[in-house]
This record gives C-alpha cells, sequence and structure tokens, in this order.
C-alpha cells in the first residue's frame, strides 16, 4: 500500500528501443507517483527493460502475463491493483513532460467535484497548446469533447486522470474484446455515468509518438467496422447526461 495520490498504469509489450525513453520521462516526474508496468507475454527485451527499472523502488510495481491478452487487459490488472486516488495512463512508447503527473493531480483541487482531469497533447502536428491554466467543464461539455474525433481534449485515455473512487463506483473497466477505439468508449463511459467538474489545461504535457509497428497501423476492416459500432454506441450514451 502506498498514500501517493497518483498511480500511472503502464502496458508493455514488445516495445523494444521505445520503452527506456517512456520510462525516464515517469522517473523525472516532479512528484512520486505510484507505477503499475503490466507486460503483456512480451518476447523481445521489453520484459527485463520492466524488471530492471523497478527494481529497488517501492512504489514501482510489475506484473508479467503469461499469454498475450491484450492492452484492455493490461489496463484492466493496473486499475484492479492501483491504490491511487486519481489514475492515469501512459502508453509504453510514448513521453510525459516532468510536470505531467503534478499538473494532473492538481486539477483535482481546483474545487470540490472534480472527477477527472486532462492535459494538453502532442500528437501528428497537433500541438496548439495554451497557458498553464485550468478551465473547468461541465459534465455534458467535457462528453462533447471525448465523444467524437477531433476536438482538442480528445477521447484519448493518456492525457487525462481518473478518480479511481468513481471508477469503481460505476464499474467502469475496459472492454476487453475491442481491439479499436476502446480509449474512446472507456473515456465516454466514464463521462456518462460520472456527474462532476471536469479540469483541463491545455499546456502540452503528453508526446503521442508514431511507432510505425503499432497496433493502429495492423487494423482491419472489420476493426473499422467495430470501431463504426463503438461509436453508434457512445452516441447513444449522451442520453444519460
Amino acid at each position: 500500500m502506498t498514500n501517493l495520490d497518483l498511480t500511472i498504469i503502464v502496458p508493455t509489450y514488445n516495445l523494444g528501443q521505445y520503452l527506456p525513453a517512456t520510462l525516464k520521462s515517469i522517473q523525472e516526474q516532479t512528484i512520486d507517483i505510484e507505477l503499475w508496468l503490466i507486460d503483456d507475454a512480451s518476447t523481445d527485451q521489453t520484459a527485463q527493460t520492466v524488471t530492471n527499472f523497478v527494481r529497488g523502488v517501492p512504489h514501482y510495481h510489475a506484473t508479467f502475463f503469461n499469454h498475450h491478452r491484450g492492452i484492455g487487459a493490461a489496463r484492466n490488472f493496473g486499475i484492479n491493483h492501483a491504490t491511487g486516488k486519481f489514475i492515469a495512463f501512459v502508453d509504453g512508447d510514448d513521453l510525459i513532460a516532468p510536470t505531467f503527473a503534478e499538473t494532473l493531480v492538481r486539477g483535482f483541487s481546483l474545487t470540490p467535484g472534480v472527477v477527472a482531469t486532462a492535459v494538453g497533447y502532442d500528437w501528428w502536428h497537433r500541438s496548439r497548446g495554451g497557458s498553464d491554466r485550468f478551465q473547468l467543464l461541465s459534465q455534458a461539455e467535457m462528453f462533447d469533447q471525448v465523444s467524437h474525433h477531433g476536438t482538442e481534449i480528445g477521447g484519448y485515455i493518456w492525457n487525462k486522470a481518473f478518480s479511481h473512487a468513481a471508477l469503481d463506483a460505476g464499474n467502469i473497466r475496459y472492454k476487453e474484446q475491442l481491439r479499436i477505439a476502446e480509449d474512446y468508449d472507456f473515456t465516454a463511459e466514464y463521462v456518462a455515468h460520472t456527474r462532476g467538474n471536469y479540469a483541463y489545461n491545455p499546456t502540452i504535457l503528453y508526446k503521442k509518438i508514431n511507432r510505425p509497428n503499432s497496433t493502429m497501423h495492423n487494423f482491419s476492416w472489420d476493426d473499422r467496422r467495430q470501431e463504426d459500432q463503438i461509436f453508434d454506441h457512445i452516441y447513444q450514451l449522451k442520453r444519460l447526461i
């Protein structure tokens, strides 16, 4: 058990040369965090990199699946074992600024009833950013942001932190069978079922790395049809708000 406010969850799978830079950026955070690394049966040196990184650090934890179960299963394992009041997710080939964790946590103290926070991100040359100043959004405003492609905040999970208590209260977990748009599904489910304020700081603190052999570059037509079904479901969720 720890008394750290934020748990960062990082699924890992055959990340090769990308993972060390990600772990270094986590290590350089300006506040202490709990870390869960969940290796999804990597067949390269990733598992050894994970083992070496957590060794000797009490609030860094690792687990190793004995067969490949998918990113949803890895993230769910992290949620179920996290002890932080807030939960954030980082992809194992991405980079976070030193103040990423601190800023996400700071957003929860802006006003009573903040249930999730978000920061700006850089991906595919999208780096508009803004000043280090939070803005509050209603549940409906946040849902509009997370339920559509191309919005400023986005439906991704990796530039956000979620209330652990709210995740458990709504039984919000990843649908492990999804191969595409699982971020949008998770985030939209969370917002649709979680009343309260949402805090957004546009400062760019998360950098998404475009890895050529990543899962997102290998989707089939069946996956794309599944994405359409997911967004149909997301649009139906709006009635809950």
